[in-house]
């Protein structure tokens, strides 16, 4: 009874040796909904945000202003379902406060 539970599992296991690569649809639609979410994020939306897909994981590379954009970024992709892992490599770089000079006539 044991060798048959352990040849069910194994059965089980090799059953669809695809189940872990993702479906040329299902990429696309990834690919679809982390856009959406980026484009929904007005902060990280203005930003040089680009991101790669790799069988369930997402790499974010890019500049953002601040730290807070650069997790913005992060969670906004991380809520997606299908996605399994975000790998946050936005750098970031402040924007210099510009002051400009008004003459008062």
């Amino acid at each position: 009874m044991y060798k048959d539970k352990v040849k069910f599992y194994k059965s089980l296991k090799y059953r669809s040796p695809m189940s872990h690569h993702f479906s040329i649809d299902r990429a696309h639609q990834l690919d679809e909904l982390i856009r959406h979410a980026i484009s929904q994020s007005s902060l990280v939306a203005r930003q040089n945000v680009q991101y790669r897909i790799e069988q369930e994981q997402v790499f974010l590379t890019g500049i953002v202003n601040s730290y807070y954009e650069k997790q913005l970024a992060q969670e906004s992709i991380g809520r997606i379902q299908g996605v399994r892992q975000v790998h946050n490599r936005l750098n970031v770089e402040p924007v210099q406060n510009q002051v400009e000079t008004v003459e008062i006539p």
